[in-house]
């Protein structure tokens, strides 16, 4: 442990804060996002995606509940629906407004650009496959990389949100103005490849309900001892 006052950044966790981890945030990774929603089809795993922007896990379901209940969640179908209704089918999720539009959008692209399979693209190597999902309206570096841990899982891809930045970057793993890759390369530099699909949705928990953006719980925090924002605050 890191001594009060004094920063020493971390290259690797070791087994005791791992094992801190598993025991605070494991319970709560069960419960987080059931199964039933990590689809194989990669356009569902999209159109979910798209709900999901900035609102909450519970909100995400709920809304992709109510278009499932109206529609075949496919290119096709999604494409020929009344935008009207979509907007009615998602209301739940809230801004059903711009996500009704974005889902119309990105599922005519879809059918136009790869015939409504996104199956051929996630086949591709993985930077050519970010490339060619980029190039889908509303889809940016988050969309894509979660797209891609359908082939290559969490070990290879770690999707940057909100949360993973503010956490890197109060560690001292990134600059302040890292972008999204610079903070992408930290966090999978920081977590063991043969452990980095559960060590990074264990990490998202502790960012989202212990070092939140407002009020972070320090005093909780099994990385504290590591924490360059924690050791700023100690010393002043």
């Amino acid at each position: 442990m890191a001594e009060k006052g004094k920063f020493v950044k971390v290259k690797s966790l070791d087994s005791k804060i791992i094992n801190s981890l598993e025991k605070k945030y494991g319970p709560l990774w069960e419960t987080i996002w059931p199964e039933e929603y990590s689809f194989t089809d990669p356009f569902k795993n999209l159109i979910i995606t798209v709900l999901s922007q900035n609102t909450s896990e519970a909100n995400c379901i709920r809304a992709y509940k109510g278009l499932s209940a109206k529609f075949d969640v496919t290119s096709q179908r999604l494409v020929s629906a009344d935008e009207s209704k979509i907007k009615e089918a998602i209301r739940s999720g809230g801004l059903y407004n711009v996500k009704a539009k974005r889902i119309k959008e990105v599922s005519k692209a879809v059918l136009e650009k790869f015939s409504g399979d996104l199956s051929s693209v996630l086949a591709l190597p993985k930077e050519d496959a970010k490339k060619k999902l980029m190039e889908l309206p509303g889809i940016g570096n988050k969309t894509a990389d979660v797209l891609l841990t359908n082939r290559y899982s969490y070990q290879k891809v770690i999707p940057i949100d909100t949360h993973f930045e503010r956490i890197v970057k109060r560690m001292g793993l990134a600059e302040p103005n890292a972008d999204y890759n610079a903070v992408q390369m930290a966090l999978m530099n920081l977590l063991p490849e043969e452990r980095r699909a559960r060590l990074s949705g264990l990490m998202w928990l502790l960012a989202k309900n212990t070092c939140r953006a407002k009020n972070p719980k320090c005093y909780e925090c099994p990385l504290a001892c590591l924490c360059e924002y924690k050791t700023k605050k100690e010393e002043s």
